[in-house]
């Protein structure tokens, strides 16, 4: 029996292949393939005027276009998404790891070099597999190197590496789901500059008898209007801004970037501006700090004078600041080269690289606006978020996350909010327990501008901030600085133990705390809050996209009230309607199991923790200096078991939960074990000893942490619901805070991050990877309230998660369910309420008029996380 051929038992070649008997095939035809294929890649680019003609006039495309590799396992072939399949890429309903059926095909043929024909394959349609189906896609595809498949539909001889738009005339992709970092292998790596032409060792001898120009001559000879060829410029580099993409859909370009460096020599400094394909090959080869040699540029009037920030206005003279020099790749063709520090001349007179490190102590007294570098233990890394860009079309997206750092000096740990700086790697990496030096950060007063409390002073990032992470200090020029040295020997003398415990990553994050009463809400909010009904709120909803973070105020009653514990299931944590749901059992391969890899896996709580805080508000963990103390279970002796009892009702557990929690904290101590020597290893890129002190930890009484018996929460219900629901999901595994886990760091930051852009980055169920990891000790439950419009005939279903307020916000007031919802959580001067004490008053918020801000978060297909920041009774 003759062994079946490779098309029939490839689905792709099969539907794709001409027919036989068909001499020439027809310019445009269209194909079923019934499948499985998988979704392995998906990239996406800017169109350009040459992308309509591949698409009818009623479905012109707008905006982006992606592409998508798929394969069956025996070849993979290159296709574009018709534009009316993006909003599935947008929720991320499609996405790496999808099991597609039922692909419908329109395939053109247009004639190519040689007679040959070229194929062009566009997805009009397509159905896609429930999400059990990605297990299946992983465990098919993952003993196979994808790299290795053949490509179904190239030409003969093409070059299999050239991965470039197929509707348009680009050269390289964008990122999934920004615009500001770069992405994919034409871009050159650091390792390039070792390698270039453009780099000289010391063996050259070009910058000898080299007459070079300085800057100050340079901006003379353009205020005379010169003529002639401009001599070789020397600079420093100071300033690297990240990328700017200014691809245009009307406009064809095919490498629309820029990038800013701002440089200076011993006469002044200037703006040096990359220009579209050089930054493809320098961008990520210059960092600050290095010395550049540039031929063949162009002098032009300094565009940054209008802009906001200026890169260096505290040192350099503002007269100095009107040129700036372009770099190109033709007309003329810009040189450059790098020196190494070791051949720079002193004759140049280069100025160094400069900092302005400022410490936490120092920045609660510095004005709103300042600029400065900041080096930090990072505490708490938060999940990525996506935000709209204003002019951007609306489908223009900036991601941002929210770190907490500490440098020891007293004050509090200090929030930043950190934006793309185009270190896409870095970004990748960050986690507690990681050193950072956040360079060129602006301080922001959050409500209330200079008058407002340190407590509510923040860092972000701006265009010219720059992330450095383990790994990337050693032989930084800030390394020998003396606030740099006091705070690795600050860290030096850190328990390790009591950080681990403390360590946060990912989860529900909202800074800056909200008012406490609805007139300062409204007073406070720049133009108003813009008031929308429910039904506006649904079509709101119904525009976001995957992780785009989004507040809204609304008005409603509050109808049903209930308390959920620790522990319970996503289907548990609704409202009181939601019946109790069993857990698919997580089955792939041990690889990429997060199960698999215990003994970190099973819950973690602390009894006697504070309500789950909306943003991280840990204590310094316990040194050598006797105001600071870990949390945790480790506490202060002077503590009664009065107190710790009473901080330990507010949320109590049944005896399996104890039980558990128990055995996952003796499992707890034995990870901090085996996480030994993180620190040493953090700072010995700083050149410091390793004299580091012993601390003992206090032990807590094991029978003041098992709290006592009670029975399950109340749940109140004013009106029994059965009309349409917004939200109802519960809390999503991505709102909860979950407990650092260093041995498995790579997999919880894969899984508290965004969806990548390739199946070898793909985890099977991010939710389920997520789930695997303990909730952080400070979270203990949440309450869930289902909020009715005020015409009624629309429900939302959202939680909420009490926080004990600080700082401004820490206002007295009474633990009833209305004011701790008005004030964001209990009372600061008053022992928490239990959950049943709380939802006893419950009755109260009957038929009740109330003045709702929700946070609402697109979690990817429809999944959608609805969170009650505050609920305003009006008077």
């Amino acid at each position: 029996m003759a062994s079946p051929s490779p098309c029939s038992r490839c689905p792709i070649r099969r539907a794709l292949s001409p027919r036989d008997g068909s001499a020439l095939p027809p310019a445009r035809c269209c194909r079923t393939c019934e499948g499985p294929l998988y979704l392995i890649s998906l990239d996406r680019y800017k169109t350009d005027p040459g992308s309509k003609c591949h698409f009818s006039p009623a479905s012109a495309p707008h905006g982006f276009l992606y592409d998508a590799t798929l394969s069956d396992g025996d070849c993979r072939v290159r296709v574009t998404l018709h534009p009316n399949l993006n909003p599935l890429v947008r929720k991320n309903a499609l996405r790496c790891g999808s099991e597609l059926y039922n692909i419908r095909f329109a395939v053109e043929f247009e004639q190519a070099r040689l007679g040959g024909r070229c194929q062009t394959f566009q997805v009009l349609g397509l159905e896609i597999e429930e999400e059990q189906a990605r297990n299946r896609a992983l465990e098919r595809l993952r003993e196979l190197n994808l790299q290795h498949l053949p490509w179904f539909g190239r030409v003969d001889g093409e070059d299999e590496a050239a991965v470039a738009p197929l509707m348009a005339r680009r050269v390289c992709y964008l990122p999934l789901w920004d615009t500001d970092d770069y992405f994919g292998d034409v871009w050159e790596g650091p390792d390039h500059r070792a390698r270039s032409p453009g780099f000289l060792s010391e063996n050259d001898s070009d910058e000898e008898g080299t007459q070079f120009v300085t800057l100050q001559q340079l901006k003379a000879s353009f205020l005379k209007k010169s003529k002639g060829k401009l001599g070789p410029l020397v600079v420093r580099v100071l300033k690297k801004s990240r990328l700017c993409h200014f691809g245009k859909e009307d406009r064809t370009n095919e490498c629309p970037y820029q990038a800013e460096l701002g440089v200076a020599d011993g006469s002044g400094c200037a703006s040096v501006i990359l220009w579209n394909s050089l930054c493809l090959r320098w961008y990520r080869c210059l960092d600050p700090g290095m010395v550049l040699q540039l031929w063949d540029y162009r002098v032009k009037e300094s565009y940054s004078r209008r802009l906001r920030e200026n890169w260096d206005s505290q040192n350099l003279n503002q007269d100095q600041q009107h040129i700036e020099i372009s770099l190109n790749s033709r007309n003329p063709t810009a040189i450059i080269s790098i020196v190494p520090e070791r051949c720079v001349q002193r004759g140049w007179g280069l100025p160094p690289q400069r900092f302005s490190f400022q410490t936490r102590a120092v920045l609660a007294s510095c004005p709103d606006g300042t600029v400065c570098d900041f080096i930090g233990l990072v505490r708490f890394v938060g999940r990525p978020e996506r935000t709209r860009k204003k002019g951007g079309g609306g489908e223009e997206f900036s991601v941002y996350r929210w770190l907490q750092l500490d440098d020891g000096t007293g004050g509090g740990p200090i929030l930043l909010k950190l934006y793309s700086t185009c270190q896409p790697e870095t970004h990748a990496q960050l986690r507690p327990m990681f050193i950072a030096v956040c360079t060129n950060c602006q301080l922001v007063s959050a409500g209330g501008g200079a008058r407002a409390q340190p407590s509510c002073h923040y860092l972000t990032s701006t265009r010219h901030s720059q992330i450095y992470g383990q790994g990337q200090h050693s032989g930084r020029a800030y390394t020998n600085l003396p606030v740099v040295q006091r705070f690795i020997a600050w860290v030096q003398t850190l328990s390790e133990e009591a950080e681990m415990r403390t360590a946060v990553i990912g989860g529900y994050f909202s800074f800056p705390p909200l008012p406490t009463s609805i007139r300062q809400y409204l007073g406070e909010s720049k133009g108003g809050p813009c008031l929308l009904s429910l039904e506006e709120l649904r079509e709101e909803v119904g525009r976001l996209q995957y992780r785009e973070h989004r507040r809204f105020t609304v008005q409603g009653s509050i109808i049903a009230a209930r308390c959920c514990h620790l522990g319970e299931r996503q289907g548990e944590l609704g409202t009181p309607r939601l019946a109790e749901c069993s857990t698919r059992p997580y089955s792939t391969d041990s690889s990429l199991d997060p199960a698999s890899l215990e003994p970190h896996c099973s819950p973690v709580g602390s009894p006697g923790a504070p309500l789950p805080p909306r943003y991280p508000r840990f204590s310094t963990p316990k040194h050598v200096s006797p105001r600071k103390r870990p949390l945790g279970k480790c506490r202060r002796k002077t503590e009664t078991p009065r107190k710790r009892l009473a901080l330990a009702s507010q949320l109590k557990a049944s005896p399996a939960q104890s039980r558990q929690e128990d055995r996952s904290q003796r499992e707890s101590t034995a990870s901090c074990s085996q996480t030994a020597f993180i620190i040493e290893e953090m700072c010995s890129e700083f050149q410091l000893g390793s004299d580091e002190e012993e601390q003992e930890m206090e032990a807590e009484d094991p029978a003041l942490l098992s709290p006592p018996l009670k029975p399950r929460p109340l749940a109140w219900s004013g009106r029994c619901w059965q009309g349409e629901r917004l939200g109802g999901a519960g809390v999503l595994p991505e709102t909860l805070p979950r407990q650092y886990t260093h041995a498995q760091w790579e997999l919880q930051t894969r899984a508290a991050g965004l969806q990548p852009a390739s199946l070898s980055l793909t985890l099977p169920e991010p939710a389920r990877a997520l789930e695997s990891f303990s909730p952080a000790s400070s979270y203990q439950g949440c309450y869930s309230f289902t909020i009715l419009g005020l015409n009624e005939r629309l429900a939302v279903d959202a939680v909420f998660l009490p926080t004990m307020p600080t700082g401004p916000h820490a206002v007295p007031h009474e633990n009833s369910l209305a004011s701790v919802l008005a004030h964001g959580g209990p009372s600061p001067t008053r022992p928490p309420p239990a959950p049943e004490d709380l939802i006893a008053t419950a009755p109260a918020l009957d038929n009740k008029h109330f003045l709702f801000v929700l946070d609402i978060s697109q979690q990817g297909a429809e999944r959608l996380e609805v969170v009650l920041n505050r609920a305003y009774p009006y008077p």
